[in-house]
């Protein structure tokens, strides 16, 4: 199975970095790389979709980068397209 879906990811005033997958529930990541975060991403993005294949659910539709928000109150995004 190859799905691609965006993340979302920012960096705090302190520098520590946040992420999440907004069309994966429950898939979120922090630490203090990017490359960490971008790694556990992947990772639980990879299980929350197994686990809805084995329940027989429709897997969500990914969104497309356009449909993504560039930022909020606290800052700018940076949109990343993973490759699950």
């Amino acid at each position: 199975m190859k799905s691609c879906y965006y993340s979302l990811i920012r960096s705090g005033l302190d520098g520590h970095i946040f992420g999440w997958v907004p069309d994966l529930p429950g898939v979120i990541a922090d630490g203090t790389t990017e490359e960490a975060v971008v790694s556990e991403l992947t990772s639980k993005a990879r299980t929350c979709l197994q686990r809805i294949v084995d329940k027989a659910l429709p897997v969500p539709v990914a969104r497309p980068a356009e449909e993504f928000p560039f930022g909020d109150h606290q800052g700018r995004y940076r949109r990343l397209l993973l490759v699950l």
